[in-house]
């Protein structure tokens, strides 16, 4: 199964896309095998899915040290509207869930705009719609500990009263 969770076969799916056999047709088709290449720390694919201004600000080192000892779990494509008028930028929302080595899980969500030049999708840049990264504590949370809601609340007074 491909990684992207679209439930399609790798080589059906983002496969051609990574090995540059095929170009994705949509936003939502390069979103997907821009987060498989995630899973496999494929930096020259999400280089080359780049646009110059996404690139500038694209450190490749200290990427690479960040996204090899993460283990992605899922991709949750949240909206994927039809592209502009025009067919020459699009938007994807989406939630990427990943864990660390020491076994805490984040989101990243992210709405992430793209542009079609000369007849390909890029990557152009992305904005956080809420809070990039939650941690999920797997401990048992006590009566009196502040709420993982992010109230600020004591557990007891917020989520366990509810």
């Amino acid at each position: 199964m491909c990684p992207c969770g679209s439930k399609l076969e790798y080589t059906n799916c983002c496969g051609p896309f990574i090995l540059e056999t095929l170009l994705p047709s949509t936003p939502e088709q390069l979103m997907r095998s821009r987060y498989t290449a995630f899973t496999q720390a494929n930096i020259p694919y999400i280089m080359k899915t780049m646009t110059d201004t996404a690139l500038d600000e694209f450190d490749p080192i200290g990427f690479k040290k960040w996204v090899t000892p993460l283990q992605w779990e899922a991709l949750e494509i949240l909206s994927a509207p039809p592209t502009e008028e025009d067919g020459l930028f699009g938007e994807v929302e989406f939630i990427a869930t990943y864990s660390t080595t020491d076994g805490e899980s984040f989101d990243i969500h992210e709405r992430s705009r793209f542009e079609k030049i000369g007849g390909k999708w890029y990557y152009v840049e992305g904005e956080t719609p809420r809070t990039v990264e939650t941690v999920y504590n797997t401990d048992k949370i006590g009566r009196n500990d502040p709420c993982h809601c992010g109230s600020g609340r004591k557990y007891k007074k917020c989520c366990l009263a509810s």
